[in-house]
């Protein structure tokens, strides 16, 4: 292993590591900087200011600055020389850096050379990190301490940040609240964040009691924000990591009662969230029995209702189409709103039903009365598409579970999966698992798995509208249709290799980021975006190469 000649070296290596940690979930524009960072400190690791202020001492100002280049040049051969050679040496820093090249090799028979190119600018971390930490001095326990306890506090001030915006209420889909990164690649950084207070709080002995009561606080407060956020991914991750270490530990301890304890909290704690969810579904799909002869027949106006329990359907435990006066509510629309009652909204849906569904989830009439008691904001809220108040009234995952109905019984009823993210994933998954067995053997190559998926979108006579017709949103169905049955084979394999040959499973930290990674390649195709890509890379890398296993705690 080659290390850093000064501790300056040393220092800065480790300041810019902290950058880029910091930058996770807070930044894509400090990801980028802090990287160059990192390769211009790695290309002249050993870099002495000595000997270029000797330059300058000795040969005045011309010589010194062409010795300086020189030197410069030199340190940066030597280093490129040296490096890659032991990088090249290193087989689980290389066969985790294949997942690059081998998108490299997928330019040979791609048609879409400039979406291949952006590809592989956003990727470029997949390198960069596995060549940088297998090269350079392995950070000590108390330095990667450190590191973690300001990777915690940047996704700490991103929660804060998000809930300042949420407050604020100019938001239409609760997933705006995130403004740095996607909310499921910020979902990630929280899920890793809360089990690293988890390990601080039980495992870390240097930390005092009142610490540890900041940490457990941090970390509650954490679950609260992804319930706030709405993050399925987030939550079913932490839900999913909890349950296996409660196993874990089960096995490892004598105790009786220690077990008893966590044998309840293991089963009790995937059942709680089961019944929760079933009675939010029993909730929503069980409207109070009608009485059709004791419903009021007229407005205060004196026009006529009309009463329906089964055209319309149910929106949040009631029925859509009680107490429905259409003259009524297109006057009082008209009179209110700069969109007219026929329009469609912002999102591209029909004013008329959104307008409907979202007096059923205040409970108010659709009538004239009903429309009058809309505030301005939920007017706005209405022609921006918003179909249910709670939706940005009241997020969680009771919010979050309605959602899901909704677009499930809109999806079956129509064939439309736009309304859900949940429902445009099983579209998203048809149009892959099709497209794969198309390309099964070679895929469609690095740059066209987009337009490729377009495509098989309109030969299927999909539904979705062309503002979804997104990527797989599985990382592993997008690597089977970019590289073809070997590809895909290789990804997996080096995925793993680097983590058994590196011992990498017997260490906390590492088998936590694996499992929330992995989980959640399931549900998103992390590595397609730059945030994505970067938490995978530098954490990966990081914590296989690049922290020393002193101090650490296992997990076997």
């Amino acid at each position: 292993m080659i290390k850093s000649s000064t501790n300056i070296h040393s220092l800065t290596y480790f300041i810019v590591l902290t950058l880029i940690a910091i930058s996770l979930p807070l930044s894509k524009f400090a990801m980028s900087v802090a990287e160059f960072m990192l390769l211009g400190l790695w290309l002249w690791s050993g870099f002495s200011f000595h000997i270029s202020f000797r330059f300058f001492k000795l040969g005045g100002v011309f010589k010194g600055i062409i010795h300086f280049i020189a030197y410069l040049g030199s340190l940066a051969y030597q280093n490129l020389t040296e490096k890659l050679t032991a990088f090249v040496n290193n087989k689980p820093a290389l066969i985790l850096a294949s997942i690059y090249l081998i998108h490299i090799m997928g330019l040979f028979y791609t048609t879409d050379m400039d979406y291949a190119l952006k590809d592989l600018r956003v990727k470029l971390p997949l390198l960069l990190f596995p060549i940088v930490f297998s090269t350079m001095e392995k950070t000590v326990y108390k330095r990667f301490r450190i590191l973690m306890l300001f990777y915690v506090t940047a996704t700490l001030a991103g929660t804060l940040i998000s809930v300042s915006l949420m407050l604020k209420g100019n938001f239409v889909d609760i997933r705006e609240i995130s403004p740095f990164i996607s909310p499921i690649r910020f979902g990630l950084n929280i899920c890793f964040s809360l089990f690293t207070l988890a390990y601080f709080i039980i495992f870390d002995k240097s930390f005092k009691i009142w610490h540890k009561i900041i940490f457990t606080v941090v970390l509650i407060w954490f679950v609260v924000f992804l319930i706030l956020l709405e993050s399925l991914t987030g939550l079913w991750i932490v839900l999913i990591v909890s349950i296996l270490y409660l196993v874990i530990l089960l096995f490892k301890t004598q105790s009786f009662s220690v077990k008893l304890s966590f044998i309840i909290l293991a089963i009790g704690i995937p059942m709680s969230v089961f019944f929760y969810v079933r009675q939010v579904v029993i909730n929503a799909k069980t409207p109070p029995e009608i009485v059709f002869s004791e419903l009021d027949t007229q407005t205060e106006l004196g026009n006529p209702y009309t009463h329906d329990t089964v055209v319309q359907g149910i929106e949040d435990g009631r029925y859509i189409g009680l107490y429905v006066c259409k003259n009524e509510m297109i006057q009082a629309w008209n009179e209110r709103s700069s969109y007219d009652y026929e329009d469609k909204t912002e999102g591209g849906v029909e004013i008329k039903a959104t307008l409907i569904r979202y007096l059923t989830s205040k409970d108010l009439r659709k009538d004239a009365k009903g429309v009058k008691a809309l505030t301005k904001r939920d007017i706005s809220m209405i022609e921006k598409g918003v179909a249910n108040y709670n939706y940005v009234k009241n997020p969680g995952l009771r919010t979050r579970i309605l959602k899901i109905m909704t677009g499930y019984y809109v999806y079956k009823k129509t064939g439309d999966p736009s309304g859900s993210s949940v429902m445009q994933r099983v579209e998203y998954s048809k149009a892959s698992l099709k497209l794969i067995s198309k390309n099964f053997w070679t895929g469609v190559g690095t740059g066209d798995i987009e337009y490729k998926l377009i495509n098989q979108y309109t030969q299927m006579g999909s539904e979705l509208k062309a503002k979804f017709r997104f990527h797989a949103h599985n990382q592993f169905l997008a690597m089977f249709i970019t590289f073809g049955v070997f590809g895909f084979l290789w990804f997996l394999f080096a995925l793993i290799y680097p983590a058994v040959k590196q011992k990498g499973f017997s260490d906390y930290f590492f088998v936590t980021f694996f499992l929330i990674i992995i989980f959640s390649m399931f549900s998103d195709d992390t590595l397609e975006t730059q945030a994505g890509a970067t938490l995978f890379a530098f954490f990966y890398s990081f914590l296989l190469f690049g922290k020393s296993r002193e101090n650490a705690k296992t997990i076997n």
